[in-house]
């Protein structure tokens, strides 16, 4: 019987990929899936709305608190100017050399990313950034994934991921040894970037190879520059939290406070005061889609794992899903490019969600190793699937297609998942 309810919840799971795939909320389809797993796994409808709604609702509310954190602190950096003040003035020391500009916009997004969060953050990098490299030539299907490859490559040591999926993977700590791998993975990406700007560009004559008309295309109007000394403000709270062990929130809340201090002369302490509250409000939407999405998987995760659910699906998954650390890199390293496309699979935030349910409820893989070694697939899928909110953005901003931007970018993607998998593997396989 638990083997034909097993085949009636993969059925459910598959069919509602399949339907994201195909263009369906992700939000509502989710939603759809942790109701109907509970039910075909015979759960009263007094426990669905109890345990499964309620209860997994509310259980990742904290990780939403922290995203929220990390996309007001983005705003400040947008709105004192410091984030445009850093790109530009990384860009005018790359000169009008097209290859070295696009590889220093990947790293310098790289390290703004390494704290900014949010899609309202990327649209206003993306706006400097992308006409800049329009302007000098850059091919817009090249342009458009060295800068999401940037975004990328931040988020392996994000204080909001990091933050958020703590509590998806319990004992986690944001200090070596697997910080030393995530910060060891972030310059892979930013490596696979380079690679694919250099495969592109080598040539230098990268003004035949623009594929939509650029010449009315200019990077937007400048500010006035903040002084060099506000340059360290985006990765203020990295040192933070590595240096005096702060926790997230209070780190943010005084970062804040640092960027309107070092840009105290540009405004009256009224207008401090205004922008405090402004970036705050402003920070909300960029924040939406991700925290409906923590919402409902909260849903599916406590779904998959009721004795119900997690008992019917195990004798199907356990062939197929790994079982140890070597397992697991394989796994995640053939299977985490491509399937975290299109919000498959592999992504955490997602129908992956019932992938991670099944897994921890196993036991058998150490938590902090198997959210590392599951790190550069959710990386790739927030760089590369044009689901996700700023990659479709810096697509439709750049005329690209879905598929050319695939095309371009996934297998440098997939290249940066084996990879960083093998490394992972070895550095902390044999850690438990």
């Amino acid at each position: 019987m638990d083997l034909w309810t097993g085949v009636a919840l993969l059925v459910a799971f598959l069919a509602i990929v399949i339907l994201i795939i195909r263009g369906q909320s992700p939000i509502i389809m989710l939603l759809i899936l942790a109701v109907l797993w509970a039910a075909i796994a015979g759960i009263g409808i007094d426990d669905i709305q109890k345990k499964v709604i309620q209860a997994g609702g509310v259980q990742y509310a904290s990780a939403v608190i922290i995203i929220v954190f990390g996309a007001w602190f983005a705003q400040v950096l947008i709105q004192t100017g410091i984030a445009e003040s850093v790109i530009r003035s990384a860009v005018e020391l790359a000169g009008d050399r097209p290859l070295v500009t696009a590889m220093t916009i990947t790293l310098v997004t790289a390290l703004l990313f390494t704290s900014m969060y949010g899609v309202g953050a990327a649209i206003a990098i993306g706006v400097i950034a992308l006409p800049i490299m329009l302007s000098q030539g850059i091919p817009p299907h090249v342009a458009a994934p060295v800068f999401t490859m940037g975004i990328g490559a931040g988020t392996f040591i994000n204080l909001v991921q990091f933050g958020t999926f703590q509590k998806l993977f319990p004992g986690l700590k944001y200090e070596a040894p697997y910080l030393t791998y995530w910060v060891v993975g972030m310059c892979v990406y930013i490596l696979a970037a380079w690679m694919l700007a250099f495969f592109y560009l080598r040539n230098g004559g990268v003004r035949r190879l623009a594929s939509v008309d650029i010449a009315g295309e200019s990077a937007a109007p400048a500010r006035k520059r903040t002084p060099y000394y506000t340059y360290i403000v985006p990765i203020f709270p990295v040192i933070m939290i590595l240096v005096l062990k702060w926790e997230i929130i209070p780190t943010f809340i005084v970062s804040i406070l640092l960027a309107l201090a070092l840009t105290w002369p540009d405004r009256t302490l009224q207008g401090h005061l205004n922008l405090f509250n402004k970036t705050f409000s402003d920070a909300f939407p960029d924040i939406a889609t991700i925290a409906a999405l923590w919402t409902i998987c909260g849903m599916i995760i406590v779904a998959g794992q009721t004795p119900e659910v997690a008992g019917a699906l195990k004798p199907i998954f356990a062939p197929i899903l790994p079982h140890t650390p070597l397992q697991a890199a394989v796994f995640f390293g053939l299977l985490g490019g491509i399937a975290s496309i299109y919000r498959g699979p592999m992504v955490v935030i997602g129908t992956g969600a019932a992938l991670l349910a099944i897994i921890l409820a196993n036991k058998e893989i150490p938590i902090p190793y198997l959210y590392s070694i599951w790190l550069a697939p959710t990386v790739l899928q927030g760089s590369m699937d044009p689901t996700n909110s700023w990659t479709l953005w810096t697509i439709g901003h750049t005329k690209v297609s879905h598929g050319q931007f695939l095309k371009t970018a996934l297998p440098f993607g997939c290249l940066m998942v084996a990879v960083n998998s093998l490394i992972c593997y070895l550095m902390l396989g044999s850690l438990q």
